[in-house]
């Protein structure tokens, strides 16, 4: 594949347009009713496999599976050659080359902007994000919580045990840790397990991602009437379809993250395993969905995304789990083939082939590295001034938080810094190029998603109890699993 600039800047009627998407700072914020559909692509896609979603491992088959988790769980499926494929990947490169430069001079990226914005015309920051945090545990003894979403004045949490949560914003975020025992709101579903949630943006409904009987399927209810269930997705199946993220996005459609590592189903538009969907609120499909086999299909070769947020002018990313490392970020567009379980990296990958004109690359590919990636959303809060603008990223193999900067074409990169790594081979979607920073990093264990509060509060929710920690490891502990409430650290 012929070397593309890193710092093509194409300009159009004033506008910086990255791979046909024109950049602006309309606000999209992940859950919000924006007005402006996800922008369409006029250029075509250059290839790039999905990410393989395995969550639940570290990506050399050393994580245990507890006896008690099954489809739901985040099983770790075999490859053909008989190799334990735990590992979580976003957007991650396999094999190859890690594309990684670590001589920034920021070692600990605690300059905090007022509003993270530092002058560069394209708003992307530049410099290095806050890397030391305080946490403060809000809800605790979780049975694996999945997904947290926020209404008006009330939060909605999903536990993958099969509990939903029903709390007053104002006391999940008092600061007075809750034991999830004495929540009064906390009840059983009918399901098996519990993954993603969202709260429409306009309308009383909240959405609930479940899996029973074999199959995941996403439902609807009043929150006055949670036993009056709708079901408006039904039939996601295969080995692997743990992820199942809900998110509402511009536009004011619901988009819904399916997994599966059946070789098959993910690049076959007419299943919806290995996809990422995007709907009506009813559950039809997107007018702006780009007419595939199945018209709710957005994109396909997805091994098990479980995150998808949206970058301040609409477009879509999300998180994918790899194949033994391999973990992805990737730029999603109307009709792309991720290419999973054919490509999965760049042209040195010893198992799987490269992405080229066949299938869309993503922005950041792992390689050998394992992250695990689960929830992710684009922060725009003022609790953590200098992670405004950024993507940010729950992993569970990789036990930290990852702040990743998306820098376009032609705009200042920030600092790599010593706990940095940059996403800029050749092969790579040349649309942004992510330098993503480790939060956290073995200090709360695996997580599995991280959302921000209406008040701009950053929460992330714990996976200890999920069958997957380490014995070497002091995981899980007393107060586990928890929702955590992250803020500004006292030394900064």
């Amino acid at each position: 594949m012929a070397r593309r600039s890193r710092r093509r800047v194409l300009a159009t009627a004033g506008s910086l347009v990255l791979a046909g998407c024109t950049f602006s700072r309309s606000d999209g914020d992940e859950g919000g009713e924006g007005t402006g559909e996800t922008p369409e692509v006029t250029d075509t896609p250059t290839g790039s496999p999905e990410g393989n979603d395995t969550d639940e491992s570290d990506g050399n088959g050393s994580d245990e599976r507890s006896a008690t988790d099954d489809l739901e769980t985040e099983t770790e499926p075999t490859d053909e050659s008989g190799t334990d494929t735990e590992t979580g990947s976003t957007d991650g490169e396999a094999g190859g080359e890690p594309e990684t430069e670590t001589n920034g001079t920021e070692a600990d990226g605690e300059d905090d902007g007022e509003d993270g914005e530092n002058g560069d015309d394209s708003g992307a920051p530049t410099d290095t994000p806050a890397l030391s945090v305080e946490t403060d545990p809000l809800v605790t003894g979780l049975e694996v919580p999945w997904d947290v979403a926020f209404g008006s004045a009330e939060a909605f949490l999903t536990e993958r045990g099969g509990h939903l949560t029903r709390i007053e914003t104002e006391r999940l975020l008092s600061g007075e840790p809750i034991d999830a025992a004495d929540l009064e709101g906390r009840r059983e579903w009918p399901a098996e397990s519990l993954l993603g949630v969202a709260v429409h943006p306009g309308e009383r409904w909240v959405y609930v991602a479940a899996h029973a009987d074999g199959e995941t399927r996403v439902e609807r209810f009043d929150p006055d009437a949670p036993g009056e269930r709708e079901p408006i997705l039904e039939g996601i199946v295969g080995d692997h379809t743990i992820g199942t993220g809900l998110a509402f996005g511009p536009g004011g459609d619901l988009w819904v993250t399916a997994g599966t590592a059946e070789r098959d189903p993910a690049r076959d538009p007419s299943t919806l395993g290995g996809t990422i969907l995007r709907l009506r609120p009813d559950g039809t499909p997107s007018p702006a969905n780009p007419g595939l086999a199945d018209p709710r299909v957005f994109s396909y070769g997805h091994r098990n995304p479980q995150g998808v947020a949206f970058l301040p002018d609409g477009t879509p990313v999300a998180t994918d789990h790899g194949p033994e490392g391999r973990d992805e970020i990737r730029r999603l567009r109307p009709g792309d083939d991720a290419g999973w379980p054919v490509a999965r990296g760049g042209p040195d990958d010893p198992e799987y082939e490269a992405y080229g004109e066949e299938y869309a690359p993503p922005l950041v590919n792992t390689g050998e590295e394992t992250w695990a990636p689960g929830g992710c959303t684009v922060y725009d809060g003022g609790a953590i001034p200098s992670w405004r603008g950024r993507l940010l990223v729950a992993t569970l193999s990789g036990r930290h938080l990852a702040v990743v900067t998306l820098t376009p074409p032609g705009a200042d990169l920030p600092p790599v810094g010593d706990r940095g790594r940059r996403f800029d081979a050749d092969w790579l979607d040349d649309a942004y190029t992510a330098t993503a920073n480790r939060v956290l990093e073995d200090e709360l264990g695996r997580l599995r998603g991280v959302v921000a509060a209406p008040d701009g509060t950053p929460l992330v929710l714990t996976s200890n109890r999920d069958g997957m920690t380490r014995a070497d490891e002091p995981f899980p502990r007393e107060r586990d699993d928890a929702v955590v409430r992250l803020r500004r650290s006292s030394r900064q």
